[in-house]
């Protein structure tokens, strides 16, 4: 009879879930209707929105598993429509198992409202700028989510398999490690304080879960080590390692960006979302303390907790050297602070008291109204920059086309002096935002390799040797430094359109297209040395 309550018991909630994110998944594809059916990419895109994303594709920045899923749905294939609706479906299904981790009230209501908070949210832009990782980033929260579902009940095998995720998520996207510490501490504190349990209950509960953490790390960094032996991962942003001696400092400089995230603005993030996801966590924060047993180990254990969540959503930033890539970019802090902002409004939604129920509906109905009103904003002013960029490079290609000395079955080495975007042309920020390159100022036309932009609607490839836009790889080994060309370096280059923009000899394109490359190729052949002959981004 136990058996049969229990398993009756078990197909309602699985009814109750599988119905939640049916009508999560329908809302969210109304919310991201935009990006659906307007194909756009991203600057780091063009060669593999051509040719695919091989599983091996992520190994040269250390994400061994990040094509996984693109591989196994889409055969690498990057599809209009598809890559993004997928992504949508792994990230519905992750919120709402979530949900269900957190325990909140089986309430068909409450769960479309924080979900449907969740997966609006604004910091989901940056993923479909880049379209090549969209269905990745969207998934690993995900997978996360999965691995600390499967550690409720314990058992080796789910142990195992729980490392496994969490590893596969951390090679998708490192700073996934933030959504990892996050979630731990949320558990935490929701047993702590809305169940209230003991100290010791915790660390009983909770050792296979710190365990799962600790090894899956682990494996993460040897995994990265090997890679790097056998020279299949370059030092980048993403992969330096952290010097012990910067670790003070660092803590330091964290525990005031964890305070500071909450209210820096960004491209498409107001302060109107900034400031109520601040009020959430503040509210939730009084409301845990109020639920709190007024023990000295449960205070203390509730503060570290605390101090954890907040540290947690910055973790990437300490683990950075470079914190000019990570600090406070809305790709990264939606690993981190969007969970805390769910945290709070779920934890919100615990309350029996009325008015703070009533006020989290209200506050979280106008969120979602706002978000995806955002998303259809950004959608415009992406559109309107793409097409802006494609009609630029048509224009230069026909430059290039009407000069005597191009032949399109001939190759050239190319340089593109400089870098433009038209997105903020089309944007109205508060001028004092951050803005964010993922979501606004980063061009379509790639930093790295720009000639992929130009060759792609072309017939011919036409370009021998390719480099990047800051002039940081030019290779004056691959370019023959003709008086010509020390002539328009000096004095005769002027940003597109003037009609010196663009220097052509029989082995050289060179296009300047703004002013900072004017500046920078001056700077290159005045002694700049050459730091490499080859470009570390992938070709």
């Amino acid at each position: 009879m136990v058996n049969s309550t229990s398993t009756l018991t078990a197909k309602k909630e699985t009814s109750f879930d599988i119905n939640n994110v049916i009508k999560l998944y329908l809302i969210s594809l109304i919310a991201y209707l935009p990006f659906l059916f307007t194909f756009m990419w991203g600057n780091h895109d063009w060669e593999w929105i051509k040719t695919g994303t091989p599983l091996d594709s992520g190994l040269f920045e250390g994400r061994f598993s990040q094509f996984i899923l693109q591989n196994l749905l889409f055969e690498g294939q990057i599809l209009p429509l598809l890559t993004i609706a997928a992504g949508l479906a792994f990230f519905c299904i992750g919120t709402i198992l979530l949900l269900r981790l957190w325990e909140l009230p089986q309430d068909t209501k409450l769960y479309i409202l924080v979900g449907a908070l969740t997966i609006t949210t604004p910091y989901t832009l940056s993923w479909f700028y880049f379209v090549f990782i969209t269905l990745s980033c969207l998934s690993w929260g995900c997978v996360v989510i999965l691995a600390y579902y499967l550690l409720e009940k314990k058992s080796i095998f789910r142990f195992l398999v729980a490392i496994s995720l969490l590893t596969l998520a951390l090679g998708g996207y490192p700073p996934v490690i933030n959504l990892i510490g996050v979630l731990l501490f949320t558990l935490i504190l929701k047993d702590l304080c809305l169940k209230k349990l003991t100290a010791t209950s915790l660390i009983h509960k909770y050792a296979f879960h710190i365990a799962t953490v600790i090894l899956s790390g682990i494996i993460f960094i040897a995994v990265q080590h090997i890679l790097k032996f056998y020279h299949l991962q370059y030092e980048t942003y993403n992969t330096d390692e952290l010097n012990i001696s910067q670790i003070p400092a660092k803590i330091a400089f964290c525990i005031k960006v964890m305070f500071q995230q909450f209210f820096i603005t960004t491209s498409f993030i107001d302060k109107f979302y900034k400031y109520c996801g601040f009020c959430l966590f503040l509210l939730s924060t009084i409301t845990l303390w109020n639920n709190l047993p007024k023990k000295f180990s449960a205070i203390i254990l509730f503060i570290v907790c605390l101090f954890g969540l907040l540290f947690s959503s910055v973790l990437t930033v300490f683990l950075t050297p470079n914190t000019a890539h990570v600090l406070f970019e809305p790709r990264i802090d939606f690993f981190g602070l969007m969970y805390i902002y769910t945290f709070a409004m779920s934890t919100l939604l615990y309350s029996s008291n009325n008015f703070i129920r009533n006020f989290c509906y209200l506050i979280g109905l106008f969120l979602i109204f706002i978000n995806i009103n955002t998303h259809a904003f950004a959608a415009k002013v992406w559109s309107l920059g793409f097409q802006s960029e494609m009609k630029l490079a048509d224009r230069i290609i026909k430059d290039i086309e009407q000069n005597q000395h191009f032949n399109p079955t001939e190759k050239y080495a190319f340089i593109q002096s400089g870098t433009t975007d038209f997105r903020s042309h089309f944007y109205t920020p508060n001028s004092n935002n951050k803005k964010d390159g993922y979501t606004l100022t980063a061009p379509y036309i790639p930093w790295h390799l720009p000639s992929k932009a130009y060759q792609f609607y072309y017939p011919q490839e036409f370009v021998s040797a390719d480099f990047d836009v800051y002039w940081s790889y030019v290779d004056k080994n691959q370019i023959s430094l003709t008086p010509s060309l020390i002539k328009y370096l000096n004095k005769r280059a002027e940003p597109w359109p003037a009609r010196q923009s663009i220097y052509l000899s029989p082995e050289l394109i060179l296009i300047t297209l703004s002013y900072d490359g004017k500046i920078r190729g001056q700077n290159w052949l005045n002694k700049q040395k050459p730091q490499s002959t080859t470009s570390t981004w992938p070709k």
